[in-house]
């Protein structure tokens, strides 16, 4: 691909981010953009991970099954 032809398919891709169109994973984006957001989701899993991990331990310690219940649902939000 040229880099007029990229130069392009940026422009494109600028004018949709513009709009506050959404863009699909299989859509056309600049590698660096893909790149970032990968990261950031990336990111967002591990602190979804890392942060239930406390609060697990702490489930089957509850003392009745409402509690754990409430523990639970703090853990999946």
């Amino acid at each position: 691909m040229s880099n007029e032809q990229i130069k392009n398919l940026e422009e494109i891709f600028e004018a949709r981010i513009a709009r506050d169109e959404k863009i699909e994973p299989k859509d056309w984006m600049p590698e660096k953009y893909r790149k970032t957001h990968i990261r950031q989701i990336s990111q967002h899993a591990h602190s979804e991970i890392v942060g239930m991990l406390p609060e697990g331990n702490w489930i089957s310690r509850a003392p009745s099954l409402r509690r754990k219940a409430a523990s639970a649902s703090k853990g999946a939000r």
